[in-house]
């Protein structure tokens, strides 16, 4: 799956050109990326604290652990990896503020929503060389990372009730369309049996007590670990 590079702006959304894979939640990666590794990097001495949170934020989003630890301080990569690692490529900035030498950068999670705020200190007050200059990191409303099985669970749960909008949140426009055209209802009888993984996709079969009938979900891991809405993108009905 490649992915376009989006400018960076106040409305913009940030964007990775290449997948990653989810490390499991809570498993905090440290940051002991050296000041002499940071110099290949272009300057962070004198670019505003806006564009500073960009760049962590889209090297934490595309799983670049090296240049997101630069930015960083160990707490802020803590709280980030902690989150999940990569942190996914929906995150859109939306608003800036000043306080006290700090300034604030706000994010919104296009596919999962929530918001992400970065603390950096303003270009005066930042280490010569630059780095390490964001230091507090706070998240206010994100949902839970769910893996695979758990995804497809919750969209078998959603169809199975007739909730069109979840129906639609989890699954892609055709897999939807699959679904709907098998019930508009699903019911309340699917049983997960299996689940078996295979070229970057997480196969998860169902079978309805009352029918027999088997239903098979393809969940993308690539689109899973980088936080796109309709991971599950294929279905099979027998």
């Amino acid at each position: 799956m490649i992915r376009r590079i989006i400018g960076l702006g106040g409305t913009t959304a940030l964007a990775v050109s290449a997948p990653f894979v989810l490390t499991a939640a809570g498993a905090p990666v440290t940051a002991t990326t050296t000041t002499a590794s940071c110099s290949r990097l272009a300057s962070a001495t004198n670019i505003s604290a806006a564009a500073y949170a960009d760049r962590l934020v889209r090297a934490w989003g595309s799983g670049a652990t090296a240049t997101a630890n630069c930015y960083a301080s160990t707490a802020v990569t803590r709280t980030l990896y902690g989150q999940a690692l990569p942190g996914g490529i929906h995150w859109r900035r939306v608003s800036t503020e000043g306080a006290a030498g700090t300034i604030y950068v706000t994010y919104h999670d296009d596919a999962r929503g929530g918001n992400l705020t970065i603390g950096v200190q303003n270009v005066g007050l930042r280490a010569a060389n630059g780095w390490h200059a964001a230091h507090t990191a706070k998240f206010s409303g994100e949902p839970q990372a769910w893996n695979a099985v758990q995804w497809s669970d919750n969209l078998v749960r959603a169809w199975g009730r007739g909730d069109t909008k979840w129906t639609a949140y989890y699954a892609t426009p055709t897999a939807a369309a699959q679904l709907h055209k098998v019930a508009a209802k699903g019911g309340a009888h699917w049983t997960r049996i299996s689940t078996e993984g295979a070229a970057g996709t997480t196969y998860v079969t169902y079978r309805n007590d009352v029918t027999r009938h088997t239903l098979v979900i393809g969940v993308s891991n690539i689109g899973l670990s980088q936080g796109d809405a309709h991971a599950a993108y294929t279905v099979q009905y027998r």
